[in-house]
């Protein structure tokens, strides 16, 4: 059974992010038309950033390794709240997550792409990885993590890892 829940609610977004609209996610987005999706890179003290390898249940992608955590927006959801469920759900780290985590909106046809960078002092052993939508979680160096990320989907992870350590290095460095 598929890992992705078709009956979950969506808003439904103008090119200006105004909410037109409301629909289930088993059903098309028309076009002009967009739903949010939320995306994560988080790394530790050290460095490196935490990959999830997608569950063999997923309908897009089963198996490839993937961003730390990310999903729709719900309907009624902030993206900042949204990213900050998806790290809860797939991950089990409660972070509280701000605007200024939020690096990137990045468009698409029917979607719109919402980047965030976080930093944890967790080890892996402390995340409780959602076994319905991933089946394990690893940190990697950025150069490995490169390599373990297979260009899937529209987004390209490389420039999105690059960019959220880039990032964090800019609002580390900020008073």
């Amino acid at each position: 059974m598929p890992a992705d829940q078709l009956h979950e609610a969506w808003d439904v977004y103008d090119r200006q992010l105004r909410v037109v609209g409301r629909q289930l996610r088993a059903n098309p987005v028309t076009p002009g038309h967009y739903h949010l999706v939320v995306n994560a890179f988080v790394f530790n003290h050290q460095g490196q950033v935490l990959l999830q390898q997608r569950s063999l249940d997923k309908l897009n992608f089963p198996g490839y390794w993937d961003t730390s955590a990310g999903g729709a927006v719900k309907a009624g959801e902030t993206i900042e709240a949204a990213m900050a469920r998806e790290l809860r759900e797939e991950l089990g780290l409660a972070v509280p997550i701000t605007a200024a985590d939020n690096y990137r909106l990045m468009p698409h046809s029917h979607w719109i792409s919402a980047w965030f960078a976080v930093t944890t002092d967790w080890t892996v052993s402390d995340f409780t990885p959602q076994l319905e939508e991933l089946q394990r979680v690893a940190y990697f160096s950025l150069p490995a993590a490169r390599q373990q990320l297979t260009q899937i989907g529209f987004d390209n992870y490389h420039l999105e890892l690059q960019q959220a350590w880039a990032h964090l290095q800019l609002s580390a460095a900020q008073p």
